[in-house]
C-alpha cells in the first residue's frame, strides 16, 4: 500500500489549500522579520506548527527575548501532547521510527482527519496513508512558506495587513473553545492581563504570565469543583441497581 494514494490526495485537498494560503502569509511575515526563503523552509520542516511559527515571527518583530519566544511556543504546542497520546493506541504496533515520524507530522487538521478515518471501520484507513497525509501536508506547508517569503520581496504588502492574519487565525481557534462561561472569562482575563502587564514585565514575558495565571486559576477551580461533586456522584446509585436488588430479594 502506498503512502500517497488517491484517497490521501482527496482527503488532504482542503488541508493543502488552507496550508498553502496560510503558509504564503507566514512566509511574507517571515521576510519582514529578516528571514530568507531557506530559513522559512527549514523552520517549517523543523517546527511544522503554523500557529507557533506565526507567534515566533511576530515576537521577533517586536524584539522579544528568545526565552519569551521559546516559552510561548512551548505553551501553544502543549496541545500536541494530547493529540499524539490519543492517536498512540492506533499506531502502537508500528516501529519506533514510524511512530516518531507520525507524531512529528501531526497537526490540528491531520489529527482530526486521521482520527476520524481510523475510527471509521468502513474506510480501512492504513497506517501508510496516515503517514503520507502528514508528510504531504508538511511538504506543502514548507514550500508555501518559502514561496511566500520569496514573493514578499516582489509584492510589497503592508506589514499590518500580514500581521492581522495571525490575529484572525487565533480568533478563529479561540472561538472553538467558547463552549462555556469559564472558558470565555479565562480568555478575556488573559487578554486584559496581557495588555496591563505589557509595560511592566521585561523581555516580553507578559504574554507568558498572562496566559499561565488565568489558566492556572481556572484549572485549580475546576479541580476543586470536581472534588466537591465526586462524593455526590459516588453516593448516587447506578440506574437499575435498586431494581436488581429487589428482584434478587423476591427470588
Amino acid at each position: 500500500m502506498g503512502y500517497i494514494t488517491r484517497r490521501v490526495l482527496q482527503k488532504d485537498a482542503p488541508i493543502i489549500l488552507g496550508y498553502w494560503v496560510l503558509g504564503i502569509a507566514c512566509g511574507m511575515l517571515g521576510e519582514k522579520a529578516g528571514l530568507n526563503p531557506f530559513h522559512m523552509f527549514i523552520m517549517s520542516v523543523l517546527a511544522f506548527a503554523g500557529s507557533s511559527q506565526f507567534i515566533g515571527i511576530a515576537m521577533m518583530l517586536q524584539s522579544a527575548s528568545y526565552i519569551s519566544i521559546a516559552l510561548t511556543i512551548l505553551m501553544v504546542n502543549l496541545r500536541y501532547a494530547l493529540f499524539t497520546s490519543t492517536l498512540a493506541p492506533l499506531v502502537s504496533k508500528k516501529s519506533g521510527l514510524y511512530t516518531a515520524l507520525f507524531s512529528y507530522g501531526t497537526t490540528d487538521e491531520t489529527f482530526a482527519l486521521n482520527l476520524s478515518s481510523f475510527q471509521d471501520e468502513t474506510e480501512h484507513w492504513t497506517h501508510e496513508e496516515a503517514l503520507g497525509l502528514d508528510l504531504l501536508s508538511m511538504v506543502v506547508w514548507a514550500v508555501a512558506n518559502a514561496f511566500g517569503c520569496y514573493a514578499s520581496k516582489l509584492i510589497q504588502l503592508d506589514l499590518s495587513l500580514v500581521s492581522y492574519i495571525l490575529t484572525a487565525m487565533f480568533l478563529g481557534i479561540w472561538s472553538n473553545y467558547l463552549k462555556n462561561r469559564t472558558m470565555v472569562i479565562t480568555g478575556l482575563t488573559a487578554g486584559i492581563l496581557a495588555v496591563l502587564l505589557a509595560q511592566m514585565v521585561p523581555f516580553k514575558l507578559h504574554i507568558v504570565v498572562a496566559s499561565l495565571l488565568p489558566s492556572g486559576v481556572a484549572a485549580w477551580l475546576y479541580l476543586q469543583h470536581e472534588k466537591k461533586i465526586q462524593p455526590q456522584k459516588s453516593a448516587v446509585p447506578e440506574e437499575g441497581s435498586c431494581t436488581t436488588i429487589e428482584r434478587g430479594t423476591e427470588a
